[in-house]
Formats: C-alpha cells, structure tokens, sequence
C-alpha cells in the first residue's frame, strides 16, 4: 500500500491516514466484510457460485444493499428494513432522516453525507440509484406495517424509481402498480414484501425471502 502524501497523516499517529470527509465509514467498512465473506464461500467447492445472496436487517440492511450494489458476484440481495441511508428515500419526509442517523449514529455515514442534515433534498442523489447499481440482479426490499421508521412506503418508491434500469438492461423491474397488502410477496425481479408486526427479523421474514429466491432462481435439487 502506497503512503499517503504528507498533508493526509494523522499529526498524532503518522503512520495511519487522517480521514477525510469523502473516506468511507462503518457501513461501507461493514460491506467490505460481507465481500470478504464472499471471497471465502467462492473457495468452497460445494458452494454454487452462481447462487450467493446477501441478507441483512436494519442497519446491516444497508450493509447488504451496498455490498451488493458493488460486488457483481453477490447475485441477490435481501434488505430488510433498512430504512433511511439504505433502502429509504434519504429525502424523505417519513421515518428517520439523515441529521437522526448523523446525530445519533455518527460513525456510519462519512463526513459528506453530514453537510445535508438540514437540507437533505440537496442531496444529488437519492437510494433508487443504489438500488438501480444492483442491475439486472434480483433485489427484494421488505418491511413491516408498524415500522414506520424504516418508511416503508418510500421504499416501494424507491424500487418503482430503479426500474426504468432494469428494464433498460432487459428484465423487468417491480411489477406491482402499487404496495401489495401485508402478507403478499411481489416476487419479481425488484421485489416488495410487508408483513404485520415491528422492526425484527420473523419466520414469516424468512418464508418470504426463501419463497423470493426460489421465483428468481428455481427451488434447488434435492
């Protein structure tokens, strides 16, 4: 690894790098080890690699989401309730915002994202786009009724906003004119799911994202 130049050393330990605001933090250093996850599994005779998927809830559901935005050879990606800085519109009027994630999770995001506390439709970009570099593979989103706070119905306009990519690289998108009652997975290739309940992880969670697999790649061999 090359030095950084002088002007980047941190005064009190020069042997490391002072960060600076655009350098990554927790959620991207958190995705970089879900990629070296990957890098182990492809050395496992008896993994399909073909058939690697990413799961995480909450903030690792942001983590999934851009680990597999970044890593083509995650082939589908389950981000539960991610909401805000994941899976959610950043601005957004619903749930939490990005001054709530700065103010109370300050290490996640770097000092950029910071500068739009106050003002985040300035933002020049918004998570369909992340949603959108996961293109053509599968993503679903999933979410519950009482979690607001992850803003559910932003999501679903996230995955609406991606899919002109989608279909611009040759397969469908969402293919849902709106929400689908609780309960009901949309298992197309941008997939929504919102089941009754809070902000956790259930057996009704899981079924759901079993069932999603199976649509986007076949029930595997006995």
């Amino acid at each position: 690894m090359e030095a950084p130049p002088a002007g980047l050393r941190c005064p009190a330990c020069p042997e490391r790098y002072e960060r600076g605001e655009y350098d990554w933090s927790t959620i991207a250093t958190w995705a970089w080890g879900f990629q070296r996850a990957v890098d182990f599994l492809l050395t496992d005779p008896a993994v399909d690699p073909a058939r690697l998927a990413v799961f995480g809830h909450s903030r690792n559901g942001k983590t999934a989401l851009l680990a597999g935005a970044f890593d083509e050879r995650i082939g589908l990606v389950l981000c539960h309730q991610a909401g805000c800085g994941g899976s959610a519109p950043s601005r957004g009027k619903v749930g939490e915002s990005v001054k709530q994630i700065n103010d109370r999770f300050p290490h996640w995001f770097n000092a950029a994202f910071k500068q739009f506390n106050d003002a985040p439709e300035r933002l020049p970009f918004d998570q369909h786009q992340l949603i959108a570099l996961c293109a053509p593979r599968p993503v679903l989103l999933s979410n519950a009724v009482e979690d607001e706070w992850a803003n559910p119905s932003g999501q679903f306009e996230m995955l609406v906003a991606a899919t002109p990519v989608y279909r611009l690289l040759g397969v469908p998108g969402l293919e849902a004119a709106q929400m689908p009652e609780p309960g009901r997975l949309v298992a197309s290739r941008l997939g929504y799911f919102i089941r009754p309940g809070k902000h956790s992880t259930t057996s009704e969670d899981w079924k759901a994202f079993l069932d999603f697999c199976d649509a986007q790649w076949g029930k595997p061999r006995p």
